[in-house]
């Protein structure tokens, strides 16, 4: 926290400073400075799990806020620096294990530090730091940055978003968007360091083998970075064509194409996935390696929605065919099929089919959503990286925003029930997988 505070004070002195000089040039680099705004978000977030009969429950609220501060445009070029801070509130004993399975709250400890798990206090972290420069259709960035791709973004669902470390540029026009990156190292949601990209990969669960040991990939997986090449293709008559690439050096290439159509009444879209191990797959020892070599997956995503005035009825439907895992390191992205909801992705499952049913009712500053998902799977270790039992989840997830005096304060309350469809499981395969209630409140005052 303290490094954090101190290049903020940094930056706001550096204008004081620097006009004790009395010339033209200094002047303007004081303008560059003093006319910079501040931006950031106070956040209150409130979790619960209940879990099935004698299962342990576990609660927490945690508390934080981040700060981002911009330079004024000069030349085209600008800086930024963004910190952010958390504490806990409140919780019961999140390392209090279950008696019946030996494990301990995952969900709730996802608030604070999922790498140093009991750390409540030494929460903060350097989330951007970054020089930025725009020419007419072109803008590059390079530093600690925010990154929003499909696959690649923040994924802002919790304290800590996904936050990246390297270079991109993006070119745009009414028809088109183009993307390319190159990002050496990572900061994961719920962690507080940065680390290479070889040391972000396994930072979480590393999930089964095939033969259904545990993996043991972290620390193991070598590779130099991730590179990312996108377009987005803007056609005449409502239709759109996007086209993206991942290639994580030495571990695999992840591909998909996705048509996409929308009148604002009825929007329809597809998406083909296509991804292959890179050499190894991050390690030449199979129980050390991340993406094994003898897959090659295949997946197809579609969704087909309806809007009328205020309500929207959609469906969404996705399979990962038999012989492939949808795999992506869950440190640096997210599942992005139509059928993800919170609380829910295909991540993980090979020979799998995901349903999910909405209804969404937007107002002028409130919704409501209503989701079904339906996630079918198999218990066979090759298919399923983190052995999770097939199920059906109820989502409701209410938004609402104030206004006038209240502007800049919003509300989210979301739970979350998850039902296994096989009733006789036992509790290891339940324990924070399925049958469990979840409740979140989240507060945000974003100025």
């Amino acid at each position: 926290m303290r490094r954090i505070l101190l290049l903020l004070l940094i930056t706001l002195a550096f204008p004081t400073l620097a006009s004790v000089e009395d010339s033209t040039a200094t002047k303007k680099l004081v303008t560059f400075f003093k006319q910079g705004h501040f931006y950031g978000q106070i956040r209150d977030f409130t979790m619960s799990t209940i879990n099935q009969g004698q299962l342990r429950d576990y609660y927490a609220n945690a508390i934080g806020a981040s700060i981002h501060y911009e330079t004024k445009p000069w030349k085209g070029f600008k800086m930024g620096i963004n910190g952010l801070f958390i504490y806990r509130g409140f919780s019961n004993d999140l390392l209090a294990k279950d008696s019946l399975v030996g494990k301990y709250s995952s969900y709730e400890q996802q608030l604070f530090d999922l790498e140093y798990p009991g750390n409540y206090t030494d929460l903060d972290r350097l989330e951007e730091l970054y020089i930025d420069y725009t020419y007419h259709h072109w803008n590059a960035t390079f530093g600690k940055m925010e990154v929003e791709t499909p696959i690649v973004n923040m994924h802002d669902g919790r304290m800590k978003p996904k936050v990246f470390m390297g270079t991109k540029a993006e070119y745009s026009t009414k028809r088109f968007d183009a993307f390319g990156g190159w990002f050496w190292k990572a900061s994961p949601r719920s962690i507080t360091h940065w680390y290479s990209m070889s040391e972000t990969i396994g930072l979480f669960s590393n999930g089964v083998l095939p033969d259904g040991t545990h993996a043991e990939y972290h620390n193991h997986i070598s590779t130099k970075g991730l590179a990312i090449a996108g377009a987005e293709i803007h056609l005449p008559k409502h239709f759109e064509f996007n086209l993206w690439n991942y290639y994580l050096e030495n571990v695999s290439n992840t591909f998909f194409v996705n048509p996409f159509y929308d009148d604002s009444t009825f929007y329809a879209g597809m998406m083909y996935l296509n991804q292959f191990a890179d050499r190894h797959g991050g390690h030449e020892l199979l129980e050390r390696t991340y993406f094994d070599p003898s897959m090659r997956t295949h997946a197809l995503s579609g969704r087909l929605g309806y809007t009328m005035k205020a309500h929207t009825l959609q469906f969404s439907a996705s399979h990962v065919f038999e012989g492939g895992k949808f795999i992506f390191p869950r440190e640096i992205g997210v599942d992005p099929f139509y059928t993800f909801i919170s609380r829910s992705q295909i991540e993980g499952f090979g020979h799998a089919t995901a349903t999910t049913l909405s209804y969404i009712y937007e107002r002028k500053n409130w919704s409501l959503g209503l989701h079904w998902n339906h996630m079918k799977s198999i218990q066979d270790y090759a298919h399923n990286k983190y052995n999770i039992p097939a199920y059906n989840q109820y989502n409701v997830d209410l938004k609402y925003a104030f206004k006038k005096k209240l502007e800049g304060l919003e509300f989210r309350l979301l739970y979350v029930y998850r039902q296994a469809l096989d009733k006789t499981i036992s509790y290891a395969q339940t324990f924070n997988k399925v049958n469990f209630h979840q409740f979140n409140l989240v507060v945000n005052f974003n100025f």
